[in-house]
């Protein structure tokens, strides 16, 4: 006999509960179930479909797939509401059981359609069943989660699962063909795996929860794979035919998301593998390999970085067209010192907004030498931010001959302007250098004075005659003349020095003095004056590149593509962060800190404290890596595939010029030999 749930209507076998013990509790359910006038027999029972999720004590276990049969709590008390579709009862065939179990892995929704996992029957001898008790089994999994329509992971629509086949570049192990699919869940696009927490757990205690059939609670074989970080675990009991196959993620076309976003979190936090991998050795947790890494890099990651780059550039160059005419800033950042740079990075920067509008990568082949890098990343900016409608008034740059020959030859209309930070910077190395000859000391107490003057001279002037003649006056001034014949500005206007104000002098006709002197007036020196930028500095971009250094450091060595997109997330980065403001104390006070700059040689500085920077860029990264390039990676690549990728420098390399000299000596060793 078939026992079935004694509500009227009802019909269901799945999931039934006795009658209470205790009598209160007992009329609190035929009161509910309205069986108070009736008469039913002992064995009365009431399945899962007339209790809400409230009512058992281990829901949050079988939502999770930990069990399969649901415990009522002391106190629980049933309703008569039935769902709109009653399962039909499950039937009994002769030497055949049948049992519907859903995967663990699957979400609820998934289990609620009354998905089946892979049950694999065992073949029993004719003896075997004659010693087994003539009994039913039935585990209807639609039944057990059909009142759990609270559940906020449950939808009305199930979610169809599919077959994926696991890629094996993915694992740090080699998978047998057997291993090649699993059983998985595609991803919804309501919940993406990089915004689920995850946690740390311990491989014993993951597999305690593994090692007791859910059925019949004995021990179970238990076999483990892991590709890369994730973890698949497969059960089967020997005793009631229980399999299951569980993973630790799901999928994303076909990728184990938790390897893709492991890569994903290393790019774009503009981290290296290298360390990484480290620390999760060290960590003992289980990684990604590095080919594993590259390959995602190649195919997902810098697409996405190229594409979300070009997202925000647009609204920056938008933004800066509806301003009109801009002050643009530039300077190149070279991977390396010397000449022995292989990369060349220009930045063009909006001044007035303070942000990075264009990043050019140049390689030293492409030019010829790292020294012509330079000029070539400035002219592509110039050209690409001119072609897309951004009106440039005048320019702020640093004193480099081939710049300043392009613009004075091809951009007349282009006010060209001279950084003072980069003007004080090479008259400062001059100064120190000067100083450590015999009988020269006492040039170098004049460094600091004299910087500050040119500062000076820039800022309070009103053309570049007046900030001629306020520069010169320096001149007279280390030697103690104050009164000038220049109309522009004829006297010095600090009052009368006296005591402790008076300086150390430089005395006329003498070494220091005539050298220091040749220094200040040098004829180069007086012309750039003119040209000297009077309110905006190029202090942005070098706070720009120091950032840079986070995320490309220079004892790295980066391909094209990869040196790229990690200037790109620098870039991304700072302009984010470029208006943070001051950060303050709980009482609302304003917060400084104290640092000792290198080029102070151990003198503080104090500095405004500002707020901590966010990385909004990367949540951004993120969206676009899940939403759609992993759907459709093609257009992506396309659009990274279209930029101009150099050759490789290579240390062979021969110019075509010495091409037949080499080629001559090599005949004559040949035949020497």
């Amino acid at each position: 006999m078939v026992r079935r749930c004694s509500v009227a209507g009802c019909n269901s076998t799945a999931g039934l509960h006795n009658f209470p013990p205790d009598l209160e509790i007992r009329r609190q359910w035929l009161h509910a179930l309205g069986l108070e006038d009736r008469e039913f027999p002992p064995i009365a029972r009431v399945c899962n479909l007339h209790f809400t999720r409230d009512c058992f004590s281990n829901a949050m276990e079988v939502e999770m797939g930990f069990s399969t049969q649901l415990a009522l709590k002391s106190d629980a008390v049933p309703n008569a509401a039935l769902p709109a579709r009653t399962p039909a009862p499950q039937r009994r065939h002769d030497h055949k059981m049948t049992r519907e179990i859903g995967c663990q892995t699957e979400p609820v929704s998934s289990r609620s359609a009354g998905v089946q996992a892979n049950v694999k029957p065992m073949r029993r001898s004719k003896a075997t069943q004659a010693r087994m008790p003539n009994r039913s089994v039935s585990c209807d999994t639609g039944t057990l989660m059909e009142p759990f329509t609270e559940c906020p992971g449950a939808t009305s629509t199930p979610i169809k699962r599919k077959r994926c086949e696991v890629s094996t570049d993915d694992s740090s192990y080699h998978q047998d063909g057997s291993e090649s699919t699993m059983n998985c869940t595609r991803v919804s696009n309501e919940v993406l795996p990089h915004k689920v927490t995850k946690y740390i757990v311990y491989e014993d205690k993951l597999l305690e929860l593994f090692r007791r059939c859910p059925v019949c609670t004995r021990s179970l074989v238990v076999s483990q794979t892991t590709i890369g970080t994730l973890l698949r675990v497969k059960q089967h009991c020997a005793y009631c035919e229980y399999s299951s196959d569980w993973s630790s993620q799901p999928m994303v076309n076909n990728i184990p998301a938790g390897n893709l976003q492991l890569c994903a979190a290393v790019l774009f936090t503009g981290s290296s593998f290298c360390q990484i991998s480290k620390f999760l050795d060290a960590f003992k947790i289980q990684g990604i390999s590095e080919p594993c890494f590259h390959k995602h890099q190649a195919k997902l990651l810098i697409p996405t970085i190229n594409w979300q780059w070009k997202i925000e550039q647009d609204d920056i160059i938008e933004n800066t067209i509806a301003v009109g005419a801009v002050t643009l800033g530039g300077d190149m950042r070279a991977d390396s010192p010397g000449h022995s740079a292989k990369y060349g990075s220009y930045t063009m920067m909006d001044l007035k907004a303070n942000r990075v509008i264009d990043i050019q990568l140049v390689q030293s082949n492409e030019v010829g030498n790292s020294q012509r890098m330079e000029k070539e990343g400035f002219e592509r900016s110039l050209s690409l931010l001119e072609e897309r409608g951004v009106v440039v008034q005048s320019l702020v740059t640093d004193r480099h001959t081939g710049v300043q020959k392009f613009m004075r030859e091809q951009k007349k209309d282009i006010r060209h302007f001279f950084d003072p930070w980069h003007m004080g910077k090479g008259l400062g190395k001059k100064m120190d250098a000067l100083s450590k000859g015999k009988g020269l000391q006492d040039v170098g107490l004049w460094r600091k004075s004299v910087v500050n003057h040119l500062y000076w001279s820039a800022t309070t002037s009103t053309s570049g005659e007046e900030v001629v003649a306020k520069w010169i006056s320096v001149a007279n001034h280390i030697q103690n003349i104050h009164s000038h014949e220049n109309t522009l500005f004829p006297s010095c206007l600090h009052e009368p020095l006296v005591g402790d104000q008076t300086r150390h002098w430089l005395k006329p006709s003498t070494a220091a003095c005539e050298k220091f002197t040749a220094i200040l007036l040098s004829p180069r020196l007086l012309k750039d004056m003119h040209k000297i930028s009077p309110e905006y500095h190029t202090s942005g971009i070098e706070c720009f590149h120091s950032l840079i250094l986070k995320f490309s450091a220079k004892n790295v060595v980066f391909s094209f593509k990869g040196m790229l997109c990690r200037l790109q997330l620098a870039a991304m980065h700072y302009n984010e962060n470029a208006g943070r403001l001051q950060a303050s104390t709980a009482a609302g006070d304003l917060r400084y800190s104290i640092v000792f700059p290198k080029f102070k040689h151990g003198e503080f500085t104090v500095r405004a404290l500002k707020s901590n920077p966010t990385t909004g860029y990367i949540d951004k990264l993120m969206e676009l890596l899940f939403h759609h390039v992993v759907e459709d990676p093609q257009p992506y690549l396309d659009f990274s595939g279209q930029m101009a990728v150099p050759e490789k420098l290579c240390a062979q390399f021969i110019r075509p010029d010495k091409e037949e000299a080499v080629s001559r000596h090599k005949s004559r060793f040949f035949k020497n030999t």
